[in-house]
């Protein structure tokens, strides 16, 4: 099942001197990584595909996820983590959690057993009373995500997930979004400009280069073609 389908997505913003379409198909369950060396195309497309900006004419309209005409279901729809984090680093992590679900509409039973839930879920139980401003940037970011995942979305949109992490927070935030992608069978869309995070985690990848998609395969394909065998180790259905 097709859950999100672009087409003709930039081409008629001339601001952006997209050269053509950006086509592609992102499949129920996958990992899909866009991958985008350019800055500002970077963070213009992930504000198309999080619905922050609106594009002509838009997510194709055959799509679940469309956004002309839909938009309230595409946002009901989504979790989304931007490449800043947006948490208020003077409240607790539970605070908020809390404040998150409340914005949804999330009851008082309801709120509370789904923190504790996620917060299992993220390894997060014994930190959700302390405020974000102490936590290191790896666990500020999976509170980012855990937050993005408590409204149970069918897509989650992560933009840069891991901008700024050492070694050691990258692989974690890569282990955390291979477990929802593999035991909750979550749909995850990621733009990034690494690849090695694309081959570490996503199953297939398009790139993106000056407004068109100028590969789109699975990663361990792209570095074929381009002789980087030996680069990071692809994803691993059986992990």
């Amino acid at each position: 099942m097709t859950v999100v389908t672009v087409e003709d997505l930039i081409r008629c913003l001339e601001r952006l001197q997209a050269r053509g379409p950006i086509p592609f198909d992102v499949k129920s369950g996958e990992v899909f990584g866009i991958l985008c060396t350019c800055g500002k195309g970077r963070r213009t497309l992930t504000a198309i595909l999080m619905t922050t900006i609106f594009p002509v004419p838009a997510l194709a309209e055959r799509s679940p996820l469309a956004i002309l005409g839909n938009l309230g279901d595409v946002r009901r729809s989504m979790g989304v983590v931007f490449p800043e984090p947006i948490l208020d680093p003077a409240l607790t992590a539970r605070e908020n959690l809390d404040f998150h679900a409340r914005m949804h509409g999330l009851g008082d039973g309801g709120r509370r057993r789904r923190i504790a839930e996620i917060a299992r879920l993220f390894n997060l139980s014994g930190s959700l009373d302390a405020a974000v401003e102490t936590f290191p940037p790896a666990m500020v970011r999976s509170l980012e995500i855990a937050r993005a995942y408590l409204i149970h979305p069918s897509v989650l949109f992560l933009a840069e997930p891991t901008k700024g992490l050492d070694g050691a927070g990258r692989r974690g935030i890569w282990e955390a979004l291979q477990r929802l992608n593999r035991d909750r069978r979550l749909t995850i869309v990621l733009t990034t400009e690494s690849l090695e995070e694309a081959r570490a985690i996503c199953h297939r990848v398009a790139v993106v280069d000056g407004g068109e998609v100028v590969a789109l395969d699975t990663p361990d394909t792209l570095c074929a073609v381009m002789g980087m065998d030996d680069a990071a180790p692809g994803f691993d259905d059986t992990a």
